[in-house]
């Protein structure tokens, strides 16, 4: 007997793929199918010892820039003992045990390459999807039918490389930091690192471990804010909370920024002291979060230069400069460019710079909701939770059980967030996508009744209330209501400083300092600093 479960496809099978395949199952009424291209799962933290274009590439050293309370699983709270900026296999481990736990990993079809979606011939009545898959080992090529598709590949898999005069005269090692594996073959040459995003600073802090020299290059320079935040704890920890956030709203965002880059930023580091200085203001462009990166500019291994004007044999000619810096490698840690090789062309509709999809997932001109884009976004903070709320969405919406707006309305929604972006960031391809966490994930758990009722916790519960509007925002608060709630939330956002605190020490943390010593402290600071 044919079973009466909706048919999806999921493609990719990296974080969001297997939040995809978790939200399906825990919602039920579906048929999975995840088609994977590699041998293995994990995407982005699947180390592979070969960089392959299309396949999203790590150092060895490779950590999570934002803190693994921040980055955590809604119903799946990382283990104490793990690091707060776990390392890559430390992250995939934490993937694997998830993935383990829901039952999803068999739905995966390894070294399965989507070449082709497009609609069936009854779309227009169904909203079915063809979808044809090659295997990379037999070569073989199937076709099936799916009512909905997840469409679940990331964005930071295609290299983009700019090019600069001259640059086919240079004799040295050129590649984009995408390549970038083991830092042993730079021993003793001297490095330049184009860009400043967090690749670029991973590659010129890594390689100046080993190498004679390193400069690192960038146009329009970044604030660059370290991984060890105030007292010691991660900065996200002490930053991203809703209370904080919510002055976006009512203050203009350079005075924010200002506020943040003064009070907090400059008493790390001043920026203005080194030769590039930062165009834009922090919440202007994508964050650049590292560590040791102020130590690495005050020892010398790593030197600030601007832009390259031009290329030679044997190095680079600096913007304003006239003499040629000598190089034997060039690592261009320039960003990436996004593609969907295999979607129909009227599938992701593009206005110059403008993205026409819904919230960043679903797609505005097509007729049925039945295919999405996750994990297509940049957040202005961690990836992975508002990646999941999206895939729960988009189960409630494969399901029926919620419904999009009209398609003006959603139009008009996207071309107010587009403008918005533009005003504050600039233009630029991913402007589209570009969006703050917290009010990100507010706006997609309200789509399918996943945000507290705050009110209703301040009324019955003062303790989460205040957990969750003056802590830290954690998914585990999109778990106390709304579709497949889950009875440990509570317990997650309450002992979640007991788990940021655990590793520092590797035991119990018995921390509680007096009220009068906080105080004395912050007075001495705001008098001497």
């Amino acid at each position: 007997m044919a079973s009466k479960n909706k048919r999806v496809a999921v493609i990719g099978g990296g974080v969001a793929g297997i939040a995809s395949m978790v939200a399906l199952k825990e919602e039920g009424g579906f048929d999975i199918a995840c088609f994977e291209k590699t041998d293995n799962f994990g995407g982005t933290w699947c180390y592979r010892e070969e960089s392959v274009i299309g396949v999203a590439s790590i150092m060895p050293t490779t950590h999570l820039v934002t803190s693994k309370e921040l980055s955590a699983i809604s119903n799946f709270p990382p283990r104490k003992e793990c690091s707060n900026f776990m390392r890559h296999d430390q992250v995939y481990e934490y993937i694997q045990e998830y993935a383990k736990l829901q039952d999803v990993l068999k739905y995966i079809q390894f070294n399965s390459k989507v070449t082709e979606v497009k609609k069936t011939d009854d779309y227009e009545e169904t909203g079915r999807w063809i979808v044809t898959v090659k295997n990379t080992v037999t070569r073989e090529i199937t076709n099936s039918v799916y009512d909905g598709v997840m469409v679940a590949i990331g964005h930071v898999n295609r290299p983009n490389i700019p090019s600069y005069p001259g640059q086919d005269l240079f004799k040295g090692n050129l590649f984009h930091s995408h390549s970038l594996k083991e830092v042993d073959p730079y021993k003793n040459k001297t490095i330049i690192v184009v860009g400043m995003g967090c690749s670029g600073l991973d590659a010129a802090i890594e390689t100046s471990n080993v190498a004679k020299q390193v400069y690192l290059s960038a146009r329009n320079g970044a604030f660059v804010v370290d991984r060890v935040g105030i007292n010691g704890i991660p900065y996200d920890y002490d930053m991203l909370r809703p209370y904080l956030y919510q002055l976006m709203d009512i203050f203009p965002t350079k005075f924010i920024s200002w506020c943040f880059e003064t009070g907090y930023l400059d008493k790390q580091y001043n920026h203005n002291l080194y030769p590039v200085v930062p165009k834009q203001h922090l919440l202007a462009r994508d964050p650049s979060v590292t560590s040791n990166f102020s130590a690495k500019l005050i020892n010398g291994a790593v030197i600030q230069k601007p832009g390259i004007q031009s290329f030679t044999e044997d190095g680079v000619v600096f913007e304003g400069e006239t003499e040629v810096t000598k190089a034997d490698v060039v690592i261009m840690a320039t960003g990436y460019t996004w593609k969907f090789p295999f979607l129909e062309e009227d599938v992701l509709v593009r206005e110059e710079n403008r993205i026409d999809l819904y919230k960043c997932v679903f797609p505005i001109h097509l007729k049925h909701p039945t295919i999405a884009i996750v994990g297509f976004f940049l957040p202005f903070g961690p990836g992975i939770p508002p990646g999941e709320l999206q895939c729960r969405w988009v189960a409630q919406v494969f399901a029926g059980k919620c419904k999009l707006p009209s398609r003006k309305i959603m139009l008009e929604h996207t071309r107010r967030r587009y403008e918005a972006n533009v005003a504050r960031y600039g233009p630029s391809e991913k402007v589209s996508i570009k969006v703050d966490f917290i009010q990100y994930c507010d706006e997609i758990a309200v789509e399918f009744g996943a945000k507290p009722n705050l009110l209703k916790y301040f009324l019955t519960d003062i303790h989460l209330f205040s957990k969750i509007m003056f802590g830290p925002s954690l998914a585990y608060q999109y778990r106390l209501q709304g579709p497949h709630p889950w009875d440990g939330a509570r317990e997650a956002i309450m002992t979640s400083e007991e788990r940021m605190l655990y590793p520092l020490a590797r035991r119990e943390s018995n921390v509680r300092e007096n009220m009068l010593k906080i105080l004395f402290r912050k007075a001495l600071s705001a008098l001497l600093f």
